[in-house]
């Protein structure tokens, strides 16, 4: 996206990178959500990155020619007695009422979900078909389809220059897989590995929604749903693993019961390039001019990026500052 809007301001941009590398966007369902959490507070910013993120993707449909934004209600299911009070509590703030809608009691829900305590509506709910914006922005821009090998870039000058480019900024989106970037200091980054199923449910009929019990479940129609994701700060790869599927597969049994017949179509594993401080880390190198990063999107790049980008881009053309929260230079001031 940042590539996208730096060549729709007249910039002239290069994208290298591996696309058989593993990558989180690469698997990510994509599903925005504007209330998460345990205790089911509103997103980080989500009152100004709701609109930028439906603006942004409605352009990039239309332009590129397809469809990847898909709006849709959120049913998201409490767990307890405590749950149910603090959506109450919720309910009755003005801060909530652009997020949340009706609030249901026990038993009011598909047949097919145990609900036992009741559920809510969740405003502004999307997913974005990542993987598919990806493949067609990669069409769009002039990309590489190469490994980028750090230790080629060499400064000569006010000039970067890499096998044969030249450039005055090289910006670096290499999400988790900055860890062995040796220009930055990657510190700051705390990668959460997370996976998630692809199951088929024959002869299952939900209405079409996102649904939230403890794991999230993504409709595809045609009896397929997507089921997500675990959470792991702990592990010794990108790969998916048995004790997820586990996990994955106890979470729809306590969403849809374990009678019901289905069939694991593929297990997707990506490891989330989050921070310490669950914000963004953008900005530039603090000693080499002309590297900057833009990372540190964590779990909610679907709705982050778009707004994100653009300020990134705002403060590369026009020198526009960034905002504290997000600008990497905290970490070293701390």
């Amino acid at each position: 996206m940042l590539a996208w809007r730096l060549q729709a301001a007249g910039q002239r941009v290069v994208v290298i990178g591996d696309s058989h590398a593993p990558s989180a966007s690469a698997v990510a369902a994509g599903v925005i959500n504007p209330v998460t959490g345990r205790w089911a507070v509103k997103s980080w910013r989500i009152d100004d990155l709701l609109p930028e993120a439906e603006g942004l993707y409605r352009q990039l449909e239309a332009e590129l020619n397809l469809r990847v934004y898909h709006p849709m209600p959120l049913r998201r299911f409490c767990q307890n007695e405590a749950d149910l009070k603090r959506i109450g509590r919720r309910l009755r703030n003005p801060r909530y009422a652009n997020v949340l809608g009706a609030l249901h009691p026990q038993g009011d829900s598909p047949s097919a979900i145990q609900d036992p305590h009741g559920s809510f509506d969740i405003l502004g709910a999307a997913y974005v078909d990542l993987p598919k914006l990806l493949t067609a922005l990669r069409c769009r821009l002039p990309f590489i389809d190469a490994r980028f090998h750090h230790a080629a870039l060499q400064r000569r000058g006010t000039l970067w220059h890499y096998e044969g480019f030249t450039a005055p900024r090289v910006i670096f989106c290499e999400g988790a897989a900055v860890v062995d970037n040796p220009w930055f200091d990657s510190r700051a980054l705390a990668p959460v590995k997370g996976e998630t199923l692809l199951l088929e449910y024959p002869g299952l009929e939900l209405p079409h929604s996102i649904y939230h019990h403890r794991k999230w479940l993504l409709p595809y129609g045609a009896h397929r749903y997507r089921i997500g994701a675990t959470y792991s700060e702990q592990f010794k790869s990108a790969a998916p693993t048995a004790s997820a599927a586990k996990e994955l597969l106890e979470g729809a049994h306590a969403f849809l019961g374990r009678h019901r017949e289905l069939h694991i179509i593929t297990q997707l594993a990506g490891i989330r390039p989050s921070t310490r401080d669950a914000r963004p880390l953008l900005g530039r190198h603090p000693s080499e001019p002309g590297l900057y990063l833009f990372n540190g999107l964590g779990s909610k790049g679907a709705s982050v990026a778009p707004l994100m980008s653009r300020h990134f881009a705002e403060h590369l053309l026009h020198g526009t500052p960034l905002e504290a929260e997000v600008d990497l230079r905290r970490f070293a001031e701390a």
